[in-house]
């Protein structure tokens, strides 16, 4: 599958692109803060080459300084951008201020929602990753 040729740190970048691309169309622009509890990879099971176990990327922002009446205007804003974007829309709730995307043509998982007291959290996540040190499964790099 061509998902595994992507390296942990090459799905790092692109969960990172994937969050920051986003950030970058929204008004009012929020400040990102890292949700310590995303920041280790997770494994994926033993799909990747070399007889280890591939790891999934992910990684969740909490968006600050976004205004308490304007979270439904970026809500809207996300999911325009991704829908721009070509992503494809999985999911939105009731209330418009949770959404769930997938990236095309990598599969990325996105997600956008409500986090506590009129905060907001936007993530993304990989499909399955070589782990770093691991080697290409064929040619090489």
């Amino acid at each position: 599958m061509e998902e595994t040729s992507m390296t942990e740190a090459q799905a790092l970048a692109r969960v990172e692109q994937l969050i920051n691309g986003t950030v970058a169309a929204l008004d009012p622009k929020p400040r990102l803060e890292a949700v310590p509890t995303s920041l280790d990879n997770s494994e994926c099971g033993a799909q990747v080459g070399d007889s280890k176990g591939g790891v999934t990327v992910g990684r969740e922002y909490y968006l600050r300084d976004i205004p308490k009446e304007q979270i439904d205007s970026v809500a809207r804003q996300v999911k325009q951008y991704w829908s721009g974007q070509g992503y494809l829309i999985e999911g939105v709730s009731k209330t418009g201020r949770s959404i769930t995307a997938r990236s095309v043509p990598d599969d990325f998982l996105l997600a956008f929602g409500p986090a506590g007291d009129d905060g907001l959290v936007m993530g993304a996540s990989s499909t399955c990753a070589r782990p770093s040190g691991t080697s290409e499964p064929s040619s090489g790099i």
